[in-house]
């Protein structure tokens, strides 16, 4: 994990040995929740290994994906985790998962006596709050084939391991559409 901290700034050796003694491992098989729907999230997850699916449910049954987190990346329910409110959705493995969480104690403690550490904090979240914002825009602005080519490009290893399904979800689309996209862009 240290080599993710390490893209976000440069820690002194005490705070990055300092922060990475905070972070607690974990596994998950693939198909294990990580969050049930209606938990209080109060951990920032760093994924370094595997794919998780955050998803909600339509009013009719249908999964919605709202995220897939990949390797190497910070995530969490931010609404939750800030607000100490119920998260929405539900999150699982995909695949075999490694992590490390940063428990909400740690977090406010780093916040009101490490400034260093802080401020990667800081960063890290900033990142989060933009990717889901880049996100947004690309909804709104990018036809479905152009989102699909756009993580094609972005995350290769997500479209190869992720269920076609789920990244049909995480496109705003239908596991047909996206199958008709993905044969004329093979055809092509």
């Amino acid at each position: 994990m240290s080599n993710y901290f390490s893209r976000f700034g440069q820690l002194s050796e005490a705070n990055m040995k300092f922060m990475l003694s905070l972070l607690q491992e974990g596994r998950l098989s693939k198909g294990e929740k990580l969050i049930e729907a209606n938990q209080r999230v109060d951990n920032i997850y760093c994924l370094e290994v595997g794919f998780l699916h955050y998803y909600s449910y339509s009013e009719l049954g249908e999964r919605i994906t709202l995220n897939v987190i990949s390797p190497n990346s910070c995530w969490t329910v931010l609404e939750s985790f800030y607000n100490q409110e119920p998260a929405n959705g539900e999150c699982l493995a995909l695949t075999d998962v490694k992590y490390y969480t940063l428990a909400r104690p740690d977090y406010m403690r780093i916040k009101l006596e490490n400034p260093e550490l802080n401020s990667l904090i800081q960063t890290i979240t900033e990142q989060i709050l933009s990717a889901k914002v880049i996100e947004a825009n690309n909804r709104s602005k990018m036809t479905i084939e152009e989102r699909y080519l756009h993580l094609l490009h972005s995350n290769p290893a997500l479209v190869q391991q992720v269920p076609v399904a789920i990244i049909a979800s995480l496109l705003g689309t239908s596991r047909e559409t996206l199958h008709r996209i993905r044969r004329k862009l093979t055809a092509a």
